[in-house]
């Protein structure tokens, strides 16, 4: 639909402008219309129609409506978004905000060459530990910009990746020794957190996650066979709020057992819950669907803990305690695997306890072991030769 008119021009002289309805843009959904001035004639003005006309329809419409980058992106994300879990989706959002459209978002697609994003790419990895993944997620948006039609080629495909920087430094996570676990309980115990020591016995003494711990409910353990099943996770997303993902692999979904130690310290506290609930006027009609690490909301409704719970708990102890040796909250599923393999556990069994889903991840905390056992086999060695 078109429409023609004469209009007076600022100095009094009369011209033809027109409008022309385009149709919707095939990528962005949205109506187009143009507007064209300055024609002296209106034999001009409709020739020009004419030929715009025939160009959309010989040829579609112009993919002109993606100019930049950022619109590319807004693109790729709403489609993207349909095939991932939330806390993915949020950590995919992060990337584009604070690293990758702060340096490609205002761009024009046409003007996006390989040697700017080599220099982009080049400045990320002496920044970014990350910075390949970051670099994945770019090239992600070219693609979906050659599959659309927008552009021709994906500029970040020719480029070179560096060599990370913040590679270079091996980062080490501690663990506690048994005798060193046995003084973290120690230090628990001093402090009358009932709830804290049921959390940290589930994470060093089955190697859980920590949000695999925050996510149990009573009906995950089994007190007659003494097992607990994982099968979800506790996530927090950045607005705060708080849900229930299920485990993001196949291989994190698992029943395992669990030592007589840690199933009475669980009965103990399952009665302490309830013994709590009734002395402040709250009735638990299915303790099943309670957490088993909670807290009592303003409403006197259990519901999860928040996620840094565990991490408090540590900086607790890290005051009350200044000779204590702290370690981060993960460390205490390493813990949990280095002690098994102390103990003489087999690769599989331990890879089957903690849900790794490669085998790589438990043999190289089983190397570690290895090693220490082979300096105490030739001091053993050595003391025996010389006995």
């Amino acid at each position: 639909m078109a429409t023609l008119k004469q209009y007076k021009k600022s100095d009094g002289t009369t011209a033809w402008f027109y409008k022309l309805y385009m149709g919707k843009d095939p990528i962005t959904g949205k109506e187009r219309r143009t507007t064209r001035r300055g024609f002296k004639t209106k034999k001009e003005a409709c020739l020009d129609l004419a030929r715009l006309q025939l160009e959309i329809e010989s040829k579609g419409l112009n993919n002109n409506s993606v100019r930049t980058y950022r619109e590319l992106y807004n693109l790729w994300m709403s489609q993207h978004t349909l095939n991932i879990r939330n806390t993915t989706e949020q950590r995919v959002r992060n990337y584009f905000t604070n690293q990758i459209l702060p340096s490609f978002g205002n761009m024009k697609l046409d003007s996006i060459t390989p040697s700017i994003c080599q220099k982009i790419l080049t400045d990320w990895a002496t920044k970014y530990q990350s910075f390949q993944k970051i670099r994945s997620y770019a090239s992600q948006v070219f693609n979906y910009g050659i599959l659309l039609g927008v552009i021709d080629n994906n500029p970040m495909e020719r480029t070179i990746t560096p060599k990370s920087i913040s590679n270079s430094t091996e980062i080490k996570e501690e663990v506690y020794s048994k005798e060193e676990l046995h003084l973290f309980f120690e230090c628990l115990h001093k402090l009358k957190d009932e709830r804290a020591l049921v959390f940290f016995r589930i994470a060093s003494y089955t190697g859980a996650r920590k949000g695999e711990i925050l996510g149990l409910t009573w009906r995950d353990i089994d007190f007659d066979n003494q097992t607990i099943r994982f099968n979800k996770t506790l996530v927090e997303l950045s607005d705060g709020s708080l849900c229930i993902n299920p485990t993001k692999k196949d291989k994190s979904k698992r029943v395992i057992s669990i030592d007589n130690g840690t199933s009475r310290i669980l009965k103990k506290w399952k009665r302490s819950v309830t013994k709590k609930n009734l002395s402040r006027g709250i009735r638990i009609d299915n303790i099943d669907d309670i957490p088993v690490i909670s807290t009592i909301k303003g409403n006197k409704k259990r519901d999860f803990l928040y996620k840094g719970y565990p991490n408090h708990v540590m900086d607790k102890v890290a005051r009350k305690f200044p000779d204590m040796k702290i370690i981060k909250v993960h460390g205490f599923r390493k813990t949990h695997a280095t002690l098994l393999f102390e103990a003489g556990a087999q690769v599989k069994d331990v890879q089957d306890r903690l849900g790794h889903s490669s085998s790589k991840t438990t043999m190289d905390i089983y190397i570690k072991v290895s090693k220490n056992r082979q300096n105490e086999t030739v001091e053993l060695f050595e003391s025996y030769m010389n006995g």
